[in-house]
């Protein structure tokens, strides 16, 4: 099973993975060999357990890189520092399932003192935009480009977070994503936590301003929390006001034209346990009821929304494919979660459009992969973050002996199909780039194709 949507909800809510060690001041600095010790620790691990630590990396490349980190550690460090050292090793081994988080006392820490920019980005073409602002700052507007934070220009502090995320392969989408979810998170993992942030913005009318912004806790933000339209005064995605996992829209999304039916299908997560906690949805009931409807109306076109579906687990979208394939299919051949896939009856035979973007990963990519290899799917968006030929997953959560960082290392490979891996996602038949629009202009882009 997947944890990756549960191991980013850390970064924002309480979860404690590990029993909390005795309290240590966040600006502890740990010895030379205390550090080493940590080092060691993770390169064993990592050695021993991942399955396909080489995939992208080669043995040596990957030793040369170890030891230079291993000589980089010349003097005492804060977790944070040495967490922002350790995050390096993320690009080599690039596994999307692998990753290192702070340790649980400083999770609890964050969640309930650390102060955050409150702010929310996207990023565009190596550019740093607000997408919206949760400050008591009525100055900034989504849309201003931030030029420079605290007097680090974006164009560095951009490269120094990318280069840190976890992807599959190659794959720069899910990294640019997971910037644009949870940049003050990872900000302060390499940065720190500054009681202030002078912001250098230029805003849309080209002039620049230089404001200062105080750090807020999590709980300021969520309290500051408004989600603001884009310039076009549309909103990138529907707004329903009681949003579900996976949820069929009536309306105003499903439509006739020309003798034809549209819906959108939105399926938040793959994850059984947070929809059934979260939700209050039993993927097989909820999956049961949307395809009747779907017979019932009966709906033409059928717009299924994977964007920013981080996966879960196999059998939800196992499930979801029983109804869009034609044909039976070998999930995940070769392996211990290989399973024959028939369509039930009952099943779409309509056209189908998969909305993706870099958020769509693991068992969603996977998803994805099945629907435009086995289907006359039209995927529409950017390249899905997951891998679309193999991935790894399972993974067993670890505590550093010292630091107590978080290390979350695969465990299992899966092959999604036989081919040539290059190291990326599935690629859309549609590209529509990185920002795809708001929900009425892809409509208006989906009935073109009618």
């Amino acid at each position: 099973m997947f944890i990756l949507l549960r191991l980013y909800v850390l970064c924002f809510l309480l979860v404690i993975v590990f029993p909390l060690k005795a309290q240590v001041s966040h600006d502890h600095e740990y010895t030379i060999a205390e550090l080493k010790e940590d080092f060691r620790f993770v390169k064993k691990q990592l050695e021993d357990t991942h399955p396909a630590l080489y995939r992208y990396t080669s043995r040596k490349t990957f030793r040369i890189f170890f030891d230079s980190l291993y000589t980089s550690i010349r003097g005492p460090m804060t977790e944070q520092a040495f967490l922002s050292r350790l995050q390096l090793l993320n690009e080599k081994i690039a596994d999307g399932h692998t990753m290192f988080l702070p340790s649980a006392a400083t999770m609890a820490y964050n969640n309930r003192e650390g102060r955050f920019l409150p702010l929310l980005v996207r990023c565009l073409d190596n550019k740093l935009y607000i997408r919206e602002n949760n400050s008591p700052d009525t100055s900034l507007h989504a849309g201003d480009e931030i030029l420079a934070i605290n007097h680090v220009p974006a164009s560095k502090v951009m490269p120094a977070l990318l280069q840190r995320q976890i992807r599959d392969g190659y794959n720069q989408t899910y990294p640019r994503w997971i910037l644009e979810q949870y940049f003050a998170a990872y900000y302060s993992f390499v940065y720190g936590q500054p009681a202030q942030f002078s912001l250098l913005i230029r805003q849309g009318s080209g002039d620049t301003l230089l404001q200062t912004v105080g750090a807020l806790t999590k709980d300021s933000i969520r309290r500051m929390h408004r989600p603001q339209p884009d310039s076009a005064g549309q909103w990138l995605y529907p707004v329903i006001e009681a949003p579900a996992g996976i949820r069929l829209t009536t309306l105003p999304f499903m439509r006739e034209v020309a003798n034809r039916k549209l819906a959108w299908l939105k399926i938040t997560t793959f994850d059984a346990d947070v929809l059934k906690a979260t939700y209050h949805q039993d993927y097989q009931a909820a999956t049961d009821s949307v395809f009747a409807l779907l017979k019932k109306e009966p709906v033409t076109d059928l717009v299924l929304d994977l964007r920013d579906n981080q996966g879960g687990d196999f059998e939800p979208g196992q499930y979801l494919l029983s109804y869009l394939l034609k044909h039976p299919l070998t999930y995940l051949p070769g392996g211990k979660a290989t399973k024959l896939i028939t369509p039930v009856p009952g099943h779409f035979t309509g056209k189908l459009y998969v909305l993706m973007n870099g958020g769509t990963f693991s068992s969603a990519a996977v998803t994805a992969a099945y629907l435009k290899e086995c289907t006359s799917a039209l995927l529409m968006g950017e390249e899905s973050g997951g891998n679309a030929y193999e991935i790894s997953g399972d993974p067993v959560a670890l505590q550093l002996p010292h630091t107590g960082i978080q290390a979350f290392i695969s465990t299992t490979n899966y092959v999604i199909r036989k081919g040539d891996n290059r190291g990326h996602g599935v690629f859309p038949d549609k590209d529509l780039g990185e920002v795809q629009g708001s929900a009425n202009g892809l409509i208006r882009l989906i009935q073109n194709e009618f």
